[in-house]
């Protein structure tokens, strides 16, 4: 197992446990102490209290914000709503009582009526897909006590630096606070990496039968769970299950692909895998298309497509069509070794980059 999952589960089986653990914004980032909203308690909040700012907030799904009538503190993009206290606490300061309102704050059992405005605790509306949509604090703390199976309401707070009180704690002084206190330690990084793993990235649309020059193809569609890029996977001749076929990983490029533009190979290499599959009858072709504006060699093509999905997008695509064993080409360099190291963690057998076949049910 990964590391960086190890790390991953350890946290989330704390947040399971009622535990608080420690979340970084990557290695030199600001750190946060992070607990499900139901395992709130004086002691808990006690804790936190001493270690932290002091500014509690408790991360909430939109819909909960809803029910619960919490408007945004102020008009914009900020995720921060009208703060609260729950009723039956005496000040609303105290530990005991924003223990009390934070944990009201996670119940399914509380409503509006049940909270004073304005109070001291601040409830922060989550954006959706959590930290794959939005890399904040709040989505982090969401997301660990979802996969630890206590909701999707989490508080979390600022850890304060020791060394100069004045500022909040970073890097190594994040992991020093963390051993002293025997608490776990993620980063929101490695929750997005583990996320995008063990998470189905695309979802299948639909199929068809599509008639092509270079035979009838069966074609798949798919949409990423998370964004709006599309892809195909056209399916050559036949490709039945356990039957070896060739495999060619294609990212849109509408003037290669549409117009023939000679100013890229983009275009050229389609054509050709497609001849190759016609001539040995059959192959598969996974057509990638990017998120956003569509990528174009020459015109628009600022950002490199493959780096951004194309080994989540692939991987995912694999295990839906059935894939068993691939072997990626090396006609673009560097391409098929990114992809080799991140299809063989998902347990397909993927040798050294030289042809590139797979096989599909």
């Amino acid at each position: 197992m990964k590391t960086t999952d190890v790390r991953v589960r350890r946290a989330v089986t704390a947040i399971a446990a009622g535990q608080a653990v420690v979340v970084t914004d990557g290695a030199d980032g600001d750190g946060f102490l992070v607990f499900a909203a139901d395992a709130a308690t004086a002691g808990l909040l006690h804790f936190t209290i001493r270690h932290t700012s002091g500014f509690l907030r408790v991360a909430l799904p939109g819909n909960e914000c809803a029910r619960l009538q919490l408007p945004p503190m102020c008009h914009g993009d900020s995720p921060d709503c009208v703060s609260v206290d729950v009723s039956g606490t005496g000040t609303g300061i105290s530990a005991s009582d924003r223990a009390k309102t934070i944990a009201a704050l996670g119940s399914a059992a509380t409503v509006a009526a049940d909270l004073h405005r304005p109070g001291h605790v601040i409830p922060v509306q989550v954006r959706p897909d959590g930290v794959l949509g939005q890399r904040g604090a709040a989505e982090a703390a969401a997301d660990l006590a979802r996969l630890a199976g206590r909701g999707q309401a989490a508080g979390f707070c600022e850890i304060v630096s020791r060394r100069n009180p004045v500022l909040v704690a970073r890097g190594g002084e994040l992991i020093e606070f963390a051993v002293e206190h025997g608490l776990a330690v993620v980063s929101i990084p490695e929750l997005v990496a583990y996320r995008r793993r063990t998470e189905p990235q695309v979802i299948r649309l639909t199929e068809a039968v599509i008639p092509t020059w270079a035979g009838s193809a069966r074609v798949i569609g798919f949409r990423n769970t998370h964004g709006d890029g599309e892809h195909l996977a056209v399916i050559v001749g036949i490709a039945g299950a356990g039957v070896p076929v060739p495999l060619h990983i294609h990212v849109e490029c509408l003037t290669g692909d549409v117009f023939g533009s000679c100013a890229c190979r983009c275009g050229s290499e389609l054509r050709d895998a497609l001849s190759r599959m016609a001539a040995q009858g059959g192959g598969m072709v996974l057509y990638l298309r990017p998120s956003g504006a569509p990528r174009a060699c020459g015109l628009f093509d600022g950002r490199s497509a493959r780096e951004e999905f194309t080994s989540e997008t692939v991987t995912w695509m694999l295990r839906d069509l059935g894939v068993y064993a691939i072997r990626l080409s090396d006609d673009v360099p560097g391409f098929g070794l990114v992809l080799f190291g991140a299809i063989r963690q998902s347990g397909i057998e993927s040798p050294l980059p030289d042809a590139t076949w797979a096989a599909a049910g």
